[in-house]
């Protein structure tokens, strides 16, 4: 589900995590007013315990597609191997007829979040068969969306 910045007031659906809620209370201590964050506000010693689930993505625009920047020991795991420096597209032939791009271009587009929580749209193992996940929007420098904070648990 794509949610507006504003319909959140900081809080996310009584079904969520705790972990979910640390992540975005964390992005959210990291705005200046209205200014979305920056990579260069992101401070990885703030938020040790949560970042064998953190995966951070790049956005490149015209045309759309994304780049994993950095991939925590958890989704290492996850994916069998570390993507870090992969586009998605490549690493997952799949991945352009998936929902998650179609997720990750909203986000980008309109400065949303998007929170999912159910089975995997996008599956590597059956050891679980539930992910919450969160896209949370970051600048890279430039006011545009370029970065994605990624939070994911697998059940």
């Amino acid at each position: 589900h794509l949610l507006p910045l504003a319909a959140l007031g900081g809080a996310l659906l009584e079904t969520a995590s705790p972990e979910m809620a640390q992540v975005l209370a964390y992005w959210r201590s990291l705005f200046k007013g209205d200014v979305l964050p920056d990579r260069r506000d992101l401070d990885p010693v703030q938020i040790p315990k949560l970042l064998p689930g953190i995966i951070l993505i790049d956005i490149h625009r015209d045309p759309y597609r994304f780049r994993f920047r950095l991939i925590g020991e958890r989704m290492v795991a996850y994916h069998g191997r570390n993507l870090a420096g992969f586009w998605m597209d490549g690493a997952f032939p799949h991945f352009n007829e998936t929902a998650t791009r179609g997720n990750i271009i909203g986000v980008a587009k309109n400065h949303m979040i998007s929170y999912r929580n159910g089975p995997p749209l996008m599956t590597y193992q059956k050891t679980f068969v539930e992910i919450e996940r969160i896209f949370l929007s970051c600048r890279n420098g430039g006011d545009l969306v370029e970065l994605l904070l990624t939070f994911t648990i697998c059940r």
